[in-house]
């Protein structure tokens, strides 16, 4: 009885290892060894621009073989939403801070109608394809043109805080171009986009007109106003050039209100207003004269 135990534990053993030697069979691309490397790039938010604005990069895919591999290799390249993500959509983040811009990311060396690069679980959706070409030699390598793009419009405000927003998206290559594929280590782009402290006019003041009759009693007035918009806390100043004027032998005074105040990233209001005073001969030799004055109002910041 013992030695027939013993007999059936040896052939449990033998049965045993046959499983895991045909488990552990080689597979056909277990010699490839494959590596990915990137360029880090970087772009000016320039928010009064209608255009958004693009940057390139190229990563890079390198794969060697043993003289026994075919010759031909298929892969998968793939890319990460980055760090700042949030539901999908690709960020770059000013520093610790809740600050961030929408940007995108397209497996072409322009982003215009260019198809978006990510890293599905299965499957090639959205990532790059194709196929190395050893040819006689050991090593072969695969440039990948990209194309970032920082948002405007709605997707980013004109006027966002200034500073440097950052993100790092990891691009990983897959080999063979299947599920089951073996992965590279991840290589990281750098991405970051400078934002300039900035003002934009929102809208223009237009045309003020006096009409003034002569030794009036009462000082005439005329006003106007129009939108201004800064980065979030940036101090700025207006003034309005030149301040008096004389036209036909009448003087006035042109002011504009608030002369100063802090940046809040939306429209902030600001008027002019212009009084010529009371009992004022003028020059107009006529029974109407007109004539213009040109002001210019310039914002510092």
């Amino acid at each position: 009885m013992k030695r027939f135990l013993l007999l059936l534990l040896l052939r449990n053993i033998s049965w045993l290892a046959l499983a895991v030697s045909a488990f552990a069979s080689p597979q056909a691309w277990a010699l490839y060894s494959c590596s990915v490397s990137t360029s880090s790039t970087g772009a000016l938010y320039l928010g009064l621009l209608p255009a958004p604005q693009d940057s390139q990069g190229n990563a890079r895919l390198t794969c060697t073989r043993a003289s026994a591999d075919p010759a031909t290799l298929s892969y998968r390249l793939k890319a990460d939403d980055g760090l700042q993500a949030s539901s999908s959509q690709r960020r770059v983040r000013l520093g610790a801070t809740a600050n961030h811009l929408n940007y995108t990311l397209a497996r072409s060396a322009g982003c215009q109608n260019a198809s978006t690069w990510y890293a599905p679980a299965t499957g090639s959706s959205n990532v790059f394809t194709g196929t190395l070409n050893f040819g006689a030699a050991l090593s072969q390598v695969a440039d990948i043109p990209y194309c970032l793009r920082i948002l405007s419009g709605g997707a980013n405000g004109a006027t966002p805080t200034a500073g440097v927003y950052t993100d790092s998206i990891h691009i990983f290559g897959q080999f063979p171009d299947h599920d089951t594929g073996a992965l590279t280590a991840a290589a990281p782009i750098t991405y970051s986009v400078g934002v300039d402290n900035q003002c934009v006019f929102k809208s223009f003041p237009t045309t003020m007109a006096f009409i003034y009759t002569s030794f009036s009693a009462a000082p005439q007035v005329a006003s106007q106003s129009f939108n201004l918009q800064c980065s979030s806390g940036l101090p700025w100043t207006a003034a309005v050039s030149p301040a008096t004027a004389t036209v036909l032998g009448l003087t006035y005074s042109v002011a504009v209100s608030p002369s100063s105040a802090i940046g809040i990233g939306l429209n902030q209001f600001i008027a002019l207003s212009a009084t010529m005073p009371a009992n004022q001969a003028g020059t107009c030799s006529s029974g109407t004269c007109t004539a213009t004055q040109t002001h210019t109002v310039t914002i510092s910041y």
